[in-house]
């Protein structure tokens, strides 16, 4: 996915939270490693928040949520929104080692203030849902 595409609908995401600055979230995935420099490709933008945050994200990005279910796959509840062709999932994880909610950073890209979880942690989340390719790629970045 062009850049540009995805930094449309994190623009969008901000502004529709614009009201709700309290709320706890941090951009996950590939796209959370790209925003730090991780060369990777990004397919789609992946939010971890807490039973709070998905109340406000079900309710901001309304008009966009498709799918709002429980998935047995993650253990964790979900929210699959289509944003301008870009699949947004948001999760609130049942698993609370995952949400590492303490280490988040915020950071900016592309003039976008954005919540992340930085790379170590990252690392850290990737060991722990078994995905050795991000723990790999990852690692190789950090050296």
């Amino acid at each position: 996915m062009k850049k540009e595409k995805f930094k449309g609908v994190l623009i969008k995401i901000l502004s529709s939270l614009e009201e709700h600055k309290n709320t706890t979230w941090r951009l996950d995935g590939s796209a959370n490693l790209l925003v730090q420099g991780v060369p990777t490709q990004v397919r789609d933008l992946d939010i971890t928040t807490n039973e709070e945050g998905i109340k406000v994200f079900r309710k901001a990005l309304e008009e966009f949520v498709v799918k709002d279910f429980y998935n047995e796959h993650i253990h964790a509840h979900s929210l699959i929104c289509n944003m301008d062709g870009v699949e947004v999932e948001i999760n609130v994880y049942d698993r609370k080692e995952l949400n590492m909610f303490n280490n988040i950073e915020d950071v900016m890209w592309e003039e976008l203030n954005l919540p992340v979880l930085p790379l170590e942690s990252s690392k850290r989340f990737y060991e722990l849902i078994g995905r050795k390719e991000k723990v790999d790629l990852i690692s190789s970045y950090l050296g």
